[in-house]
């Protein structure tokens, strides 16, 4: 093996780990090595942020005598090192596409999977991080020296890396060798990097959570231990026992035998089932539905272009994550009841309804980049003898009911956990719908506006204008302004004002400004797509 080589393959593999960030990066002016440096600053500094933050909570408990926290910590990072391995192994070896163009190099093809393994290893790493502070944590408060109890955590910390990316490895690897996976490739896809944002999220409200609702005082209550990560706990806890060794043995045993496996199932046929991907067809009779309407053919084109797994997984993670868990946290931290507001907050309810729809709608969402999603069929379709308005306006429906039905389910999933009373559910959620279709309109045009038909990676699309800097001040922009004009609103409803008066005044103003927005967009977008 060629240790120089493998530098150099981990260096160009690190690209593909996160090509939104990659691009971003390349935007700068950076290139070359600083593109490379620059990436693994991002994921040092990314585990710094993880052992400061994480840390900061988990020190505060005494792990030596709560072996249920204990377990608690290893399952929660356990699956946010599993969910982040999976998007990075589908980036690494299936997006990146470069099996091919290292048969003619001379280069074995040990050192390239060692690089692509060791690329995914660095970027899974630092989201497990923390658990170096829980091992050495349940050690050193278990009367143990602090150089052992370091030493100790770093050995458990390096059999618990491999154990989870082999076991991830066998799973996605051999799922990916199935007839059922091929097929469905995009379906599978979908799920999995869906899952790894599910996770993401959930740990992250997962700690909120546990710490918000935790004493830590010395007689705190422990809550049942997971059995499948107690032996690393008796490893720490007790290690110089009969059963303490016993089991350090045995992990070594099972990280070897799950090695053996990497080495002698997955990787031999690695070369062979990608080098299949690219003449590889799936036998599939495309469905053909006759007399179908031009219509119906048109959103059954628009719904596939929102079917790529790498698009949907980067406008959910862009768009929904920070919304979800800045809503969750609220519902966790200070739970609420809701249930015994009157009508009298009907106004108020569909005032949220708007702003919520207005926080969970961006230049990253579905329906703000449909337009660009047709690369050179939009130049084709100009072409036809079809109107482009009504072609735009059938597209824009697509686009928005998806966008509905996102922010629709979130609000009623928040009103639920609130108990909204029914009458003010339906006037939240009508809210949302409403504040939705005026923002989509916006979003949609923009898209013509900054049209892109020839970009490389979605992520151009998301930083057009603005960029990052942008969305992120639109988020906390509005959720800065819509809290200052609920809160004005709550007031003057608590002022004993009457409802009719104040929510029909409410009412007029938003009505004279809707109209106002849509005469605006009808007149400068809609109207000149037939001039």
């Amino acid at each position: 093996m060629n240790s120089g080589i493998i530098k150099r393959l981990i260096a160009v593999n690190m690209l593909y780990v996160n090509p939104s960030s990659t691009n971003q990066i390349r935007k700068k002016g950076r290139k070359g090595k600083q593109v490379i440096r620059s990436i693994i600053q991002q994921y040092l500094l990314s585990g710094v942020i993880f052992l400061v933050i994480y840390g900061a909570t988990m020190i505060l408990i005494d792990f030596a005598k709560l072996p249920g926290y204990f377990t608690y910590y290893m399952a929660l990072f356990a699956l946010i090192g599993f969910s982040q391995s999976l998007s990075t192994i589908f980036n690494v070896f299936f997006e990146s596409k470069d099996l091919q163009d290292y048969l003619p190099l001379p280069i074995k093809r040990g050192e390239v999977f060692i690089a692509k393994f060791l690329a995914v290893g660095m970027t899974i790493v630092p989201f497990l991080l923390p658990l170096l502070i829980l091992f050495f944590l349940t050690a050193f408060k278990s009367g143990y020296s602090i150089v052992f109890a370091v030493i100790g955590a770093i050995l458990l910390f390096l059999i618990f890396f491999i154990l989870l990316f082999s076991l991830c490895s066998l799973i996605v690897f051999g799922m990916t060798k199935t007839k059922l996976f091929r097929q469905h490739k995009k379906l599978f896809t979908s799920l999995m990097l869906g899952f790894s944002m599910v996770v993401s999220v959930g740990g992250i409200l997962a700690i909120n959570f546990t710490q918000n609702s935790m004493d830590h005082s010395a007689g705190a209550a422990d809550r049942g231990s997971l059995a499948i990560f107690m032996p690393f706990y008796q490893v720490m806890r007790e290690p110089f026992t009969a059963k303490g060794i016993l089991t350090f043995l045995a992990l070594l045993a099972l990280t070897g035998l799950l090695l053996l496996a990497l080495r002698f199932f997955v990787v031999p046929s690695l070369y062979e089932q990608f080098s299949d991907e690219g003449s590889r067809t799936v036998a599939t009779k495309r469905k053909r539905k006759s007399n179908q309407s031009l219509k119906k053919q048109l959103a059954s084109y628009n719904h596939q272009l929102l079917k790529n797994p790498n698009l949907i997984m980067q406008v959910l993670t862009s768009s929904l994550i920070m919304p979800i868990v800045m809503v969750a946290t609220m519902v966790t931290t200070n739970p609420v009841s809701l249930a015994t507001l009157g009508t009298k907050f009907m106004g108020v309810f569909f005032v949220c309804g708007i702003v919520f729809a207005f926080i969970t709608l961006n230049q990253t969402s579905f329906v703000s980049n449909l337009i660009s999603l047709d690369r050179e069929n939009f130049f084709f379709i100009q072409s036809l003898p079809l109107s482009l308005e009504k072609y735009l306006r059938q597209k824009f429906w697509v686009g928005c009911r998806i966008q509905m039905g996102i922010s629709g389910v979130m609000g009623v999933l928040l009103a639920l956990a609130l108990h909204f009373p029914i009458a003010l559910l339906l006037t939240f959620t009508a809210g949302i719908l409403w504040g939705t279709y005026l923002l989509s309109l916006y979003f949609f045009s923009r898209d013509y506006r900054l049209l892109n038909l020839t970009w490389t990676n979605i992520s151009q699309l998301f930083t057009r204008g603005v960029g990052n800097y942008g969305l992120m001040l639109w988020m906390f922009g509005t959720m800065i302004v819509g809290a200052i004009l609920i809160a004005l609103y709550v007031v003057a409803v608590l002022m004993n004002i009457h409802p009719v008066l104040l929510n029909g005044g409410v009412m007029i103003w938003l009505a004279i400004l809707s109209g106002g927005w849509l005469w605006i967009n009808h007149s400068n977008f809609w109207k000149k797509l037939n001039s």
